[in-house]
């Protein structure tokens, strides 16, 4: 099985306001939500059955926030008993701000949604010939002008990444890089990590600071 990874960026919001943020939002989804910094939870627990630094390859459902990095704050939901999209929706209007999300399905390919207070302004597909129904092809191009305000980054920097795999150039793409110093090919599961380096996100190579465990009462 391939890798399935859904991670958001949210910005100018500490780990606190979105933890106290998503244990609201579970509530209403009927969510027990027990909310800990990860340190506690660490020593609160004689055997650790999990590995928390490859949190995305265990079957606990958890979510994990991290240290803010250039104002955005990274959050990794783990088997969690609610949509990502739908709680990134929710909490760009609890917190009133900018939140980027993205999902990679089963290492085939990646989606890139940004949301503003409660709203969606723009999604990409990097495979819709295959994951989207033709007519949503358009959909999900993503909108260069629309990232390039909402990031303050300029255009030509994304422009590499918002191009759509089909079977007519998926063998010129597979290995093809946006910028020679990124680290990801553009067939690559893991480009959205260059992707956001350009968009000044820092996918975590350190511990998170809370963690969320998730369960239905």
């Amino acid at each position: 099985m391939g890798l399935f990874l859904f991670t958001s960026a949210i910005k100018n919001t500490s780990p606190e306001e979105i933890a106290s943020a998503i244990t609201k939002y579970a509530k209403r989804k009927d969510i027990v939500a027990h909310v800990a910094l990860y340190a506690e939870w660490v020593s609160s627990r004689n055997e650790l059955d999990i590995d928390i630094h490859n949190i995305i390859s265990q079957p606990i459902s958890m979510t994990t926030i991290y240290q803010p990095q250039n104002r955005w704050s990274v959050v990794i939901y783990n088997n969690c008993q609610f949509e990502e999209k739908e709680i990134c929706t929710y909490l760009s209007f609890e917190l009133h701000t900018l939140i980027s999300l993205i999902k990679v399905i089963d290492s085939e390919l990646w989606y890139h949604f940004l949301f503003y207070n409660g709203k969606v302004l723009d999604q990409f597909c990097s495979y819709p010939e295959e994951y989207e129904q033709k007519e949503n092809f358009q959909a999900f191009q993503g909108n260069l002008k629309k990232l390039a305000f909402y990031f303050e980054v300029d255009e030509q920097i994304i422009a590499p990444y918002l191009i759509s795999i089909t079977s007519e150039n998926r063998s010129n793409l597979l290995f093809k890089k946006a910028f020679e110093s990124d680290t990801y090919s553009l067939g690559d599961e893991w480009i959205f990590v260059d992707f956001w380096q350009h968009l000044g996100i820092e996918y975590p190579s350190v511990l998170p600071k809370i963690v969320i465990l998730h369960e239905k009462p």
